[in-house]
């Protein structure tokens, strides 16, 4: 089955099934932690724990707020326990591409590369620890699933859900025309990654139109997110005094013009996704939704 509803099951047996296979694909992945693939398996938990999280807020008014926000809370702490080794690749990769994007020898910036290749491999040294307690949380949330309180869920109440969400990305784009802080752009993006998420969930209401809302929203994620690695990247250097100044000078002029670029075609794609009205974007998800084969029975 995939990261979304079909059609021959009722909303309550679509999100805990989709609830369910993300937790087991994560367990799945912890199992690697202490192997040689520990970097990709941390990425990968990460991943289908967002995926969870989205699909939790996206059913939150239906759960309530006290099974929501415990299931948040254990799933957020786990993902951050295992974000050190993650924030090491993801340096050495924004740097690695900053050069290569700048036309700079793969040599470039010896000191650097050093020092993130040190601090990657200081950060693997604990990712086998975090394995019992990882495992022991996703398996406590499994074993509630059967108890949230979905019986009244309904695909007309999963559209109303996710008009509120792009009407949060909406008020977020906003925030950042007004003021393009990192801080700004950052919180942006973590409501697109929500909707995004939770636009494929209901990809089968109308596969044409959700895929394509989708995928739209997909790319300015990606180009969000790049700008949130190198706002991250730019502390990292800012903070360690031990890196050469002349190196640190001529990385923080790339972050900083590539940001400028990044920071102009979000907000060029952000303005003409958010174009829509809430309500209008609502009321077209409902029209999908009467045609869903058992919304009236959900």
């Amino acid at each position: 089955m995939s990261y979304r509803l079909q059609t021959d099951e009722t909303p309550a047996d679509g999100i805990r099934r989709i609830a369910r296979e993300r937790l087991e694909k994560a367990l799945r992945e912890i199992e690697k932690l202490s192997t040689t693939r520990a970097a990709a398996a941390v990425h990968a938990t990460r991943k289908h724990i967002k995926k969870l999280r989205a699909l939790l807020r996206l059913v939150c008014d239906e759960i309530g707020e006290e099974i929501f926000a415990e299931e948040n809370r254990r799933l957020r702490d786990v993902a951050r326990r295992l974000s050190g080794a993650r924030d090491g690749e993801v340096q050495l990769r924004v740097f690695e591409k900053l050069g290569e994007g700048a036309g700079q020898k793969k040599a470039a910036f010896p000191a650097t590369r050093a020092t993130l290749k040190r601090d990657i491999a200081a950060l693997s040294v604990d990712l086998a620890a975090e394995k019992q307690a990882a495992e022991t949380t996703l398996q406590w949330i499994g074993d509630r699933i059967d108890g949230w309180p979905l019986e009244n869920l309904s695909t007309a109440t999963l559209c109303s859900s996710l008009k509120r969400f792009y009407r949060r990305g909406r008020k977020a784009l906003r925030f950042a025309e007004s003021d393009p802080t990192a801080d700004n752009f950052h919180s942006w993006r973590k409501r697109v990654k929500d909707f995004w998420y939770q636009a494929l969930l209901l990809q089968n209401l109308n596969r044409a139109v959700l895929c394509e809302i989708a995928n739209a929203v997909q790319t300015l994620g990606r180009h969000l997110g790049d700008l949130h690695d190198l706002a991250f990247f730019r502390s990292r250097l800012t903070d360690d005094a031990g890196l050469p100044e002349s190196e640190r000078t001529i990385l923080l002029r790339l972050i900083c013009a590539r940001e400028e670029e990044l920071r102009v075609i979000a907000l060029d794609l952000g303005a003409r996704f958010f174009a829509e009205k809430p309500k209008a974007f609502e009321k077209r998800l409902l029209r999908y939704a009467k045609e869903w084969p058992r919304s009236g029975s959900a």
